[in-house]
């Protein structure tokens, strides 16, 4: 599952003032079109029907008379572009073979080509690349995320959000909307696991927003309580260590070794240029045992209280 790297740009598409105005293809009670690269769940599952048509060495003409479809269809499903249900690729995956377990991840790929259903209301916004990355973060069960100078985005609470929100977003209620349902999501219908890593400076300087920060420290700590998070923190004066790079997550899959990293900065999320699980060991050795970051987040909420 690769997604391809964008310069560094922020995630919405350009305002309507500012581009050629597109058609409208909206119909009564359906999301606008999207005429850009198709979304990358719809993209892997042609890339890999393509690699076993090929592994065949079936041509088009061939394959397509295999499994009783159009040669164009064929063609379209395996770029992204053309629409197959999961029973359709069911039957073509039959014709060719394939074995059970390679089967039913592919057929469970096709019931979302275009992501989870959440994301539609919001891709006519996002820059393509955010759309993808959205969609590859609802794959993953399990997600290391560290955050330094904001608090990880997969961790804010709603006051935490919109006061981020209130000064970059035009519309904090869609951002919300967007960030609320990728927090929430269920891969595979299972809560996800988060590992969390804060750099504990963000701790000690609430600024004007002590009751923000202290709401924050409070889902931080209920997070750490329940059975699918660990919350550690990184205390200052450790001195200089890789996390001071920036923010980042990396997601692990199910059944497979390859991870992907992503960045976060002002201009909002991205790629990584390289795997940053090593970055991510390295800060592990610096953080707080989930216990003692605990015993610090419990301190801070009552300092803050009294602030």
């Amino acid at each position: 599952m690769k997604i391809q790297p964008s310069r560094r740009e922020d995630r919405h598409t350009p305002r309507p003032e500012s581009r050629t105005p597109e058609p409208d293809c909206s119909y009564a009670g359906s999301m606008p079109v999207d005429y850009r690269a198709p979304n990358i769940n719809a993209r892997s599952l042609g890339q890999q029907l393509r690699k076993i048509r090929e592994l065949l060495e079936l041509s088009y003409p061939d394959a397509a008379a295999l499994v009783g479809r159009d040669a164009d269809w064929l063609a379209r499903v395996e770029t992204g572009f053309g629409d197959a249900t999961p029973e359709q690729v069911g039957a073509v995956l039959d014709a060719y073979g394939v074995p059970d377990k390679v089967r039913a991840v592919l057929v469970d790929l096709a019931a979302r080509p275009a992501g989870p259903p959440w994301l539609a209301r919001h891709v006519g916004r996002l820059k393509a690349l955010v759309r993808d990355i959205y969609t590859v973060e609802s794959e993953s069960p399990y997600i290391h995320t560290f955050g330094i100078s904001r608090m990880p985005e997969l961790t804010w609470c709603e006051e935490y959000a919109r006061l981020v929100f209130g000064h970059r977003e035009t519309d904090p209620d869609e951002e919300w909307d967007l960030l609320r349902n990728r927090q929430e999501h269920r891969p595979f219908g299972e809560p996800r696991t988060l590992d969390v890593i804060i750099d504990g400076y963000m701790l000690q300087c609430p600024g004007p927003h002590a009751g923000v920060l202290h709401a924050q420290v409070t889902h931080l700590l209920d997070l750490a309580a329940g059975a699918h998070a660990t919350v550690r923190v990184v205390p200052a004066g450790v001195g200089a260590y890789p996390g001071l790079h920036g923010a980042f997550d990396v997601l692990e899959f199910p059944g497979v070794t390859e991870r992907i990293s992503l960045v976060h900065s002002a201009l909002g999320i991205d790629t990584a240029q390289a795997d940053l699980w090593d970055t991510w060991k390295l800060v592990e050795e610096k953080a707080l045992t989930p216990a003692a970051s605990r015993t610090l987040l419990e301190t801070t909420r009552t300092t803050l209280a009294t602030q």
